[in-house]
């Protein structure tokens, strides 16, 4: 089984089955408008786009490689925000798919800096133009289950990431190894559909195991046995909109 260094799964979920920041709202060319960017930068349009597959933001050493990905896939990614709260944007925005390989002046380039560069990126490559608001709109708080969380504490050696695989009964299953909460939690907003807000309180990174049923309905069950629960509520959350892109320039 393989377990992806940094990885965050995005849309595979919402197509088979059915990953907080700023309040305030204002046009992206404001929004923090980063002033960081890639040494070098590659961006290539996959044709034809790859089937149903995991989508994965991987940084190591300062590179960063992210395949087959939708626009609205790597918005979601360079801003921090579900890629169901990224709304708007043009009708390629969920079809068209790119590969971005970059690589940062600095090896030791953090996680924020290296989303602040892709924001650059999107910004020079793909000009982008988007704006914050925030909205009460129909989600999903989640929450610990009366009795507490069932997650196992990570050990601070073990390294971070997540999995699919397969489990004796073969179901299907995410298996989470020194993970925080934030990637469940943006994996049920893309398999519910619906923003997802983490109400449990829990910033570890934790060790979990989660087998997905063959239906949505039950993944209600599937979260309660990690001593969880999805409640459905109207929540005021934050929402990305993207107002105008295009396809990249060439490299």
């Amino acid at each position: 089984m393989k377990i992806t260094g940094f990885a965050q799964q995005l849309d595979p979920l919402a197509k088979t089955m059915a990953l907080a920041a700023l309040l305030a709202a204002g046009p992206v060319c404001g929004l923090a408008a980063p002033q960081s960017s890639f040494e070098v930068a590659s961006v290539k349009a996959v044709d034809p786009p790859a089937g149903p597959h995991v989508v994965s933001l991987i940084v190591s050493h300062g590179r960063l490689n992210m395949e087959a990905a939708e626009l609205r896939q790597i918005v979601g990614q360079a801003y921090g925000i579900q890629r169901i709260r990224v709304v708007g944007g043009p009708a390629w925005a969920d079809s068209d798919q790119f590969d971005i390989v970059a690589k940062a002046a600095s090896a030791d380039a953090t996680r924020d800096e290296i989303r602040a560069m892709l924001q650059t990126l999107l910004a020079d490559r793909f000009k982008l133009v988007a704006h914050r608001e925030t909205k009460e709109i129909p989600a999903y708080s989640l929450v610990v289950a009366r009795g507490g969380a069932r997650l196992k504490a990570a050990s601070p050696e073990e390294k971070s990431g997540f999995a699919d695989t397969v489990s004796p009964n073969g179901a299907r299953q995410t298996v989470f190894a020194a993970s925080p909460l934030k990637l469940l939690v943006n994996m049920l907003a893309n398999t519910l559909g619906s923003p997802v807000v983490d109400k449990t309180g829990l910033d570890g990174l934790y060790d979990y195991t989660l087998e997905w049923p063959d239906g949505g309905s039950s993944l209600f069950a599937s979260v309660a046995q990690l001593g969880l629960k999805l409640e459905a509520k109207k929540e005021a959350v934050e929402i990305l909109v993207v107002d105008r892109a295009e396809h990249p320039s060439g490299n």
